[in-house]
């Protein structure tokens, strides 16, 4: 158990740390005028607009995704054992965050340039982790040591992304979905690893029993 926690932290740090670093890589060769108000950040794979920095951006996002699946299997260090329900819950977070990290890897696979196949992916990436972090806030809020600010965090990060996985229609919501979710990723592995190693704090907790 210590070790699936200690492996979905490690899987988070290097999510948040991934993801960003080949992102600037592709930036660098992108050719064009590039800002969260005019661009997808999938703008960065379009091999035919950014030939010499696509393959970046499609390593960070299939790398990232592949991590997910291990960060997601280390959520299990949360289960509560004796409540069914919580159990439950946790398993939802576990299964559609999966296929959601599943999604993201096909998403990489067929960059914007296939604009068909990777929109219908890039949703589904976006709706499946959203509704993987909502019930994610539903499974830890029955834990007497999450703290209340993760529940808040992750409730946030889930209706900003669902939001965004509806209407796809605004670059700037993306952006900050993205920013979200890595925030959330890396504060949720964190916390997974402090539950661990016994340094939670009650006095800041909440749970329903």
């Amino acid at each position: 158990m210590k070790r699936h926690s200690a492996l979905s932290f490690v899987t988070s740090l290097f999510a948040i740390v991934c993801y960003p670093a080949f992102a600037l890589l592709a930036f660098a060769h992108y050719p064009l005028p590039y800002s969260p108000v005019r661009n997808w950040l999938s703008d960065l794979g379009n091999a035919n607009v950014n030939p010499q920095g696509a393959l970046f951006y499609k390593i960070g996002i299939v790398a990232t995704a592949v991590v997910l699946v291990p960060f997601f299997l280390g959520l299990s260090r949360w289960n509560l054992g004796n409540n069914r329900r919580q159990h439950l819950m946790l398993l939802l977070t576990q299964g559609l965050g999966i296929l959601g990290a599943l999604a993201m890897a096909m998403s990489g696979l067929y960059p914007i340039n296939f604009l068909a196949f990777h929109s219908f992916f890039s949703n589904s990436l976006y709706i499946l982790l959203g509704t993987a972090f909502a019930f994610s806030v539903a499974a830890l809020r029955y834990h007497p040591t999450c703290p209340r600010w993760l529940l808040i965090l992750g409730a946030s990060t889930a209706l900003v992304d669902l939001l965004y996985g509806a209407f796809h229609a605004v670059y700037v919501l993306e952006w900050i979905t993205v920013a979200l979710l890595l925030c959330y990723l890396g504060l949720l592995g964190a916390q997974t690893q402090r539950l661990s190693s016994g340094t939670m704090d009650r006095s800041t907790t909440t749970a329903i029993r």
